[in-house]
């Protein structure tokens, strides 16, 4: 049983840090976009709202990809370490972060019906 336990706090390690990886490749490709359209905009090109959007749901769906990895990452911990404390953390965590997903992907939704 110790063994299983062992292994799963590293899949949960493992799947935590693939949410961060998640998370800076997305910063990463937008801020490259980002740049991109202020180097078209130093050139005379006045319409980036468009583009910035685009930008914007981009970083937004990976952020929400994220979010989902460290979701299922939180509730491995929680089943590994089961106790009031973390249970409370876990519900706590789980509700801030599927609110966030939720009015994030209803902004994405909203900026491609824009589009």
């Amino acid at each position: 049983m110790e063994a299983i336990l062992e292994i799963l706090e590293w899949v949960a390690v493992v799947i935590d840090l693939t949410g961060v990886a998640i998370l800076l490749i997305g910063f990463s490709r937008g801020l490259i976009k980002y740049l991109q359209i202020e180097l078209r905009r130093f050139k005379g090109d006045d319409d980036i709202i468009t583009a910035i959007q685009i930008v914007r749901c981009d970083i937004g769906l990976y952020i929400l990809l994220a979010l989902d990895f460290m979701i299922a990452s939180d509730i491995i911990s929680s089943l590994i370490h089961t106790n009031l404390d973390q249970l409370l953390n876990l519900g706590v965590i789980v509700v801030l972060r599927t609110a966030i997903g939720y009015f994030l992907g209803k902004e994405i939704d909203e900026i491609h019906r824009k589009e």
